[in-house]
C-alpha cells in the first residue's frame, strides 16, 4: 500500500483542460489571421471618418454634398469611378472590423480590463460590432441601388417607435446618457492621451509618435463633443416625447451649423474627423492587438 501511495504522489498533476482553454486556443492559432482583418478593419474605419470629414467641410463653406453621416460616405464612394468596387472592397474591410470587435468580445485579446470591468468593455464591442455590420448592409443596399432614408429620418422613425413602447421614454433617455458619457470617455482619452498606450512606439520614428498624438487627440476630440451633441438630443427627445428631435451624426453637425460661428465650429469638427481617420491608419500599422 505505502508503494502505491508514493506512486501516486510522484504522479505529474494533469491540469483539466476547459472550454475556455480550448476557445482561447483556438483563438491564438488564427491569431495572425485575426489581427490582419484588425488592421484592415482600422483601415477602412479610417476611411469612412475621412469621406465624412470631408463631406462635413464641403457642406460648412456652402457647398452641396451628400449628408455627412456613414451613409452619405459610402453614397459619395459609390458615386466615383470605379464606385461599385470601392464599396465592395470597404465593406469587406469594415466587415472585417466588425469581426475584430466580436473577438475582443469573445476574448478579451488586448486585455483591456482584467476585472468586472471587463463585462461593460465586453457589450461595448458587441455594440459597436453591431454598428459595422449595419454599415455593411447599408453598403451592400446602396450598391443595388437601394437609396432608403436619411440617417436623421431612421433615428427619428426608431424613436417614434421606441416612444410608442411602456417605458420608451426612460430607455431612450438612458441611451441618450450612455452616449452623452462615451462623448465624455472620448474627450478625457483625447485630453489625457491615454489612447497612445495602444499605439507600438518602438516601431515608431518620433515624428510619427508626436503626430499621432496630435491627430489623435484633435480627432478624438471632435469625436467626443460629437457624441455628446447627440446625447443631449436624445436625452431632449426623452423629455419632450417627440421624435423629431432625434438627431444622428449628420443632424448633430447640422446644430453645430446653425449656431452662431457655426461655419467655423462645423469646419474645425469637420478637419477632427479627418484627423481621426488618419490616426485610424496609424491604428492599422501600429495598433498593439494583444498584451
Amino acid at each position: 500500500m505505502k508503494g502505491t501511495d508514493e506512486t501516486v504522489k510522484n504522479q505529474p498533476f494533469v491540469k483539466k483542460v476547459t472550454y475556455k482553454d480550448k476557445m482561447n486556443n483556438l483563438f491564438h492559432s488564427f491569431r495572425p489571421w485575426v489581427h490582419r482583418f484588425a488592421r484592415i478593419g482600422y483601415f477602412s474605419k479610417g476611411i469612412v471618418y475621412i469621406v465624412i470629414g470631408i463631406l462635413a467641410l464641403l457642406t460648412s463653406t456652402g457647398f452641396k454634398a451628400n449628408e455627412a453621416s456613414s451613409k452619405g460616405a459610402l453614397y459619395t464612394i459609390a458615386q466615383q469611378p470605379f464606385g461599385p468596387a470601392l464599396l465592395i472592397v470597404l465593406a469587406i474591410g469594415l466587415s472585417a472590423y466588425a469581426f475584430w470587435q466580436l473577438m475582443k468580445a469573445v476574448f478579451d485579446p488586448e486585455c483591456v480590463n482584467h476585472h468586472w470591468k471587463r463585462w461593460f468593455s465586453r457589450f461595448g464591442y458587441l455594440f459597436v460590432a453591431g454598428v459595422y455590420i449595419a454599415m455593411c448592409i447599408s453598403a451592400l443596399r446602396i450598391l443595388f441601388r437601394a437609396r432608403g432614408e436619411s440617417s436623421d429620418k431612421a433615428y427619428q422613425t426608431l424613436s417614434a417607435q421606441m416612444l410608442s413602447q411602456p417605458f420608451g421614454q426612460l430607455f431612450i433617455a438612458v441611451a441618450g446618457l450612455v452616449v452623452g458619457i462615451i462623448g465624455i470617455v472620448f474627450l478625457f482619452r483625447a485630453l489625457s492621451r491615454k489612447f497612445k498606450k495602444n499605439l507600438k512606439k518602438n516601431e515608431m520614428n518620433k515624428k510619427e509618435w508626436r503626430w499621432s498624438g496630435y491627430i489623435g487627440t484633435f480627432g478624438m476630440t471632435a469625436r467626443g463633443f460629437v457624441f455628446m451633441i447627440i446625447g443631449f438630443f436624445l436625452i431632449r427627445t426623452a423629455i419632450l416625447a417627440d421624435p423629431e428631435e432625434t438627431k444622428g451624426l449628420d443632424g448633430a453637425l447640422g446644430e453645430l451649423a446653425a449656431q452662431p460661428f457655426g461655419p467655423v465650429l462645423l469646419a474645425v469638427v469637420s478637419l477632427g474627423f479627418v484627423s481621426y481617420g488618419v490616426y485610424m491608419f496609424a491604428s492599422a500599422k501600429y495598433r498593439r492587438l494583444n498584451s
